[in-house]
Formats: C-alpha cells, sequence, structure tokens
C-alpha cells in the first residue's frame, strides 16, 4: 500500500481556499455592515481564523510528511 498525501493535501487546499472566500465575502459584507457590532463580530470571529487556519495548514503539512515517511518504511520493508 501506498500514500500519496493526495486526499490531505486536497482538504488543505479546500481549507485555504474556503478562508480566501470568506475574507472576499467579509470584505463584501463589510461595505455594508460597519458598526460596532460588525467590528466585534470581526474581532471575535473572524480575525483570529487567519493565524488557527495557519496552524492547521503547517499541521497538514506536517502530517502529510510523517504519513509519506512511514508509508516509505513500510513499503521497504515489504520490499525486504
Amino acid at each position: 500500500m501506498s500514500y500519496n498525501g493526495s486526499e490531505l493535501s486536497s482538504g488543505a487546499a479546500k481549507l485555504a481556499l474556503a478562508l480566501k472566500h470568506l475574507a472576499v465575502k467579509w470584505d463584501s459584507a463589510r461595505d455594508s455592515w460597519d458598526d460596532a457590532t460588525s467590528r466585534s463580530f470581526h474581532d471575535e470571529h473572524i480575525d483570529p481564523l487567519r493565524p488557527k487556519v495557519k496552524e492547521t495548514l503547517e499541521a497538514i503539512s506536517r502530517l502529510a510528511e510523517v504519513l509519506a515517511r512511514a508509508a516509505r518504511e513500510v513499503s521497504d520493508t515489504d520490499d525486504s
């Protein structure tokens, strides 16, 4: 069995794209909704997402490396 990492890569790409889409939609919403409530929502919900998603994407990348290494090691063991 081999591991190619496509599922993790696909999920990471979808997550990154979703964050970009959220930023576009939020910018659009802020054009017509700019009051204390919108600023509070941004500060509490939107703003914290970027670093959390970045951390998640980095963790996915590290996990993909570990899984790929493990798959290679298992494959090497099977070939022996």
